[in-house]
């Protein structure tokens, strides 16, 4: 039976490997080099798409922060005090504020986050800039480090007497960051009673535009070119690339196919909780209390180790044979690292690694899919197996688990059928 075009070159590289390890080395250099420039990047719309989503769950993250705690019912009619001529409501303020001083760790992302929205907003609203040494001040408050609380009040006085024409204009994150740095500063209780009403109104907003969403023209046509099925999947990994060669633009490396399967063999998870993953040779001691953005993620003996998660929860899933056969696969085509992926034994950054998903699963369904739009997509699979009485509410949640899902969020995650 003659070999297929994988075989061949499967067969070529282990005999060079074999007979001269650093023509080997070269070899593969060469061609990582070669495959990357070749590479057909997502127009910038689906890029920008899949930053947004990217975005919008460190966001989720932070809502945590102050409203993970259940709302008083007091709360939840909004009283209207006035309305201005620009049509903006004027909410009454809290009574009292909903928490403490707010001391709690944000992981660097979030502190960028925070940063950058106040410096855009401030700009935007007095078209000038904050002093530099404001915005030294400002993240050293938000590194919970000590902080000049004289320098912080000056350039934050026009709040007490202007807060409503600054906060008309704020979008949903904008206002939720904003609230999120002065509920860490001494002193703005009467400016976070005024806020939180916009915050709750949002929050109603939001939530309500989740519930029985349906799929748009472009998810539907995606959702239905995908398949969650083991056998079809493992069809794909199989015999993809059969009668294409290396040179091939939609060839399936082995880097491609074990991201391919990190995503569609195991309930999908965040890109992120494999980016930062490393492939150990013992098992790892717990990390439980090491702060959470010091953690690291870890591969051992068949086994993913999540210690750094958006939930805070450290996880230990044991990984399936068939994904472990494509680990042990790129590893032994790769020349070095220490990550479970590298981008030319370097770590991937998060927009490079979102962009590389959405190449790989465009090659294999002929339209480019994000990592978000897959957690969507499977919750919405998983969520109807359970209408159809194929899954039960036990199995639903253990698999919300293994997404570092709630089982409450990922039934919001998932489109109306």
């Amino acid at each position: 039976m003659p070999l297929t075009s994988t075989e061949y070159s499967r067969r070529r590289r282990d005999k060079i490997k074999e007979e001269n390890p650093e023509k080997y080395k070269q070899l593969r250099h060469e061609e990582n080099q070669k495959y990357y420039k070749k590479i057909k990047e997502p127009n910038e719309e689906e890029i920008e798409d899949d930053i947004e989503e990217d975005i919008e769950e460190i966001e989720e993250d932070i809502e945590e922060e102050e409203t993970k705690k259940k709302i008083p019912k007091y709360l939840i009619d909004l009283n209207i005090i006035n309305i201005d001529k620009s049509g903006f409501i004027i909410y009454k303020p809290l009574k009292k504020r909903l928490n403490r001083l707010n001391k709690s760790i944000l992981q660097p992302q979030s502190i960028k986050l925070y940063y950058n929205s106040l410096n855009k907003t401030y700009k935007k609203y007095s078209k000038v800039e904050f002093s530099e040494t404001f915005k030294k001040e400002l993240l050293k408050l938000l590194s919970n480090d000590k902080y000049d609380t004289n320098i912080i009040n000056k350039e934050l006085e026009f709040l007490k007497t202007d807060l409503y024409n600054f906060i008309k204009e704020l979008n949903k994150n904008e206002l939720q960051y904003l609230y999120s740095i002065l509920t860490r500063i001494i002193g703005y209780a009467p400016i976070i009673k005024k806020i939180y009403p916009y915050i709750l109104q949002k929050q109603i907003e939001y939530q309500q535009s989740r519930v029985n969403i349906e799929l748009n023209d472009k998810n539907y046509i995606k959702y239905n070119k995908l398949s969650f099925n083991i056998d079809d999947v493992l069809k794909i990994l199989n015999n993809f690339n059969d009668n294409k060669t290396d040179n091939d633009k939609n060839y399936l490396t082995s880097r491609d196919k074990l991201i391919f399967g990190l995503f569609m063999l195991l309930p999908v998870r965040r890109p992120i909780d494999y980016l930062r993953m490393m492939i150990i040779d013992k098992e790892p001691l717990t990390e439980d209390k090491i702060l959470i953005h010091k953690r690291n993620n870890y591969y051992y003996n068949k086994t993913f180790y999540y210690n750094r998660t958006k939930t805070k929860q450290i996880q230990k899933i044991t990984v399936p044979d068939e994904l472990d056969i494509l680990i042990k696969n790129y590893i032994n085509d790769r020349i070095t690292g220490s990550l479970l992926l590298d981008n030319d034994n370097k770590q991937y950054t998060s927009s490079n690694l979102s962009i590389h998903i959405m190449i790989i699963f465009s090659k294999i369904y002929d339209i480019s899919i994000s990592a978000v739009e897959l957690r969507h997509y499977y919750s919405t699979y998983i969520n109807y197996l359970v209408k159809q009485k194929e899954l039960t509410e036990k199995e639903h949640r253990r698999i919300c688990d293994m997404m570092n899902h709630s089982y409450e969020e990922n039934k919001k995650y998932a489109y109306c059928l």
